[in-house]
């Protein structure tokens, strides 16, 4: 159902920004703030469903099925919705709605043996140019990076940053603006987009109303066949926009947040974007219970009283007997 245009802008004490771009919901800066509700984990790592914000009218946020859904159909509905926002010229003119380049950016760290090579493969065949900043691997992952053609820009950093996790996102976010880009896609060395995703994704940007994308992102559990769903694990029955239209001028930033830092600025929460429902595979916890118990040495390490995220959250990665559920490609 489309949204009320006049209701999705108001006027409060301050400016409009939103938790985080993948609750879909915003709030004033005179509003209390629930950190469980803003510190969702970055790679696939979530809070429960009783911690979500709920929906509120002022959510910029348009359904769009699959790929032969209603989406063609709401463009007219979409359109007159979103003209009520009166952006500078300088904004409007970047818009458009063909022969835009889509440029992944992926921030990586000591990846050898795992998903990067599938992963780079994987977005050579639907991106035009791909960015990468290796945070100081010591595995010979630029190496990997380099063999792709379509990374155009690889910055190796000599001291890493992952302890500070914003200012990460941040040098990669300006070695991407670097490249000239139109439409930046946020993902991470263990994410797979489903082959509906891909080919839908030139019908998402060659367009002029939206200028963020949510999709369904799925944490696949101890292999591909399944995912895990219960209540500390349910990113997929929310959206992660990881889709954004870049803007020249555009004032963009992250959170200061030494850890779980959403993927995308938070000023392009106050944007028009869509949800979509088409689908992500994470293969963060996909590996073997080593490698899980590993990832939660390191959230134990980084964030021991939950400043960040979540203590009950990083102690499910343990359970033994997860909930899983099979895992379906198509709708």
């Amino acid at each position: 159902m489309m949204l009320d245009p006049k209701k999705r802008r108001q006027q409060l004490n301050g400016p409009m920004v939103h938790r985080d771009i993948r609750t879909e919901t915003t709030f004033t800066p005179t509003e209390t703030v629930d950190r469980t509700h803003i510190n969702l984990l970055e790679n696939g790592d979530h809070t429960p469903d009783h911690a979500q914000p709920s929906h509120d009218s002022r959510s910029q946020v348009h359904l769009w099925t699959d790929a032969h859904g209603q989406f063609e159909q709401d463009t007219t509905s979409i359109e007159e919705e979103t003209s009520v926002f009166k952006e500078p010229f300088s904004i409007r003119r970047v818009r458009k709605s063909k022969g835009n380049k889509l440029t992944a950016m992926l921030q990586v760290r000591n990846e050898r043996g795992r998903y990067l090579e599938e992963v780079l493969h994987d977005l050579s065949e639907f991106v035009d140019e791909i960015v990468i900043v290796d945070d100081a691997s010591t595995d010979g992952t630029p190496d990997i990076c380099k063999a792709y053609p379509k990374v155009v820009r690889l910055e190796v950093l000599e001291k890493p940053l992952f302890a500070e996790e914003w200012r990460l996102r941040n040098t990669l976010w300006q070695a991407a603006a670097g490249t000239c880009p139109d439409w930046l896609l946020s993902v991470d060395a263990d994410e797979l987009y489903s082959t509906e995703a891909k080919k839908a994704i030139r019908t998402l940007i060659n367009q002029e109303y939206a200028d963020w994308f949510a999709f369904r992102f799925y944490d696949m559990w101890g292999g591909r066949t399944h995912y895990r769903e219960d209540d500390l694990w349910c990113l997929h029955k929310r959206h992660t926009a990881s889709l954004v239209r870049y803007m020249p001028g555009y004032p963009y930033f992250y959170p200061q947040q030494n850890h779980h830092v959403p993927r995308l600025p938070l000023s392009c929460t106050v944007l028009p974007g869509v949800s979509t429902e088409l689908k992500v595979q994470h293969l963060g916890w996909a590996g073997s219970l080593e490698d899980r118990v590993r990832k939660y040495l390191r959230y134990k390490r980084i964030d021991p009283s939950g400043e960040w995220g979540n203590l009950a959250h990083y102690e499910s990665i343990l359970d033994p007997e997860p909930r899983l559920i099979p895992w379906k490609e198509g709708p």
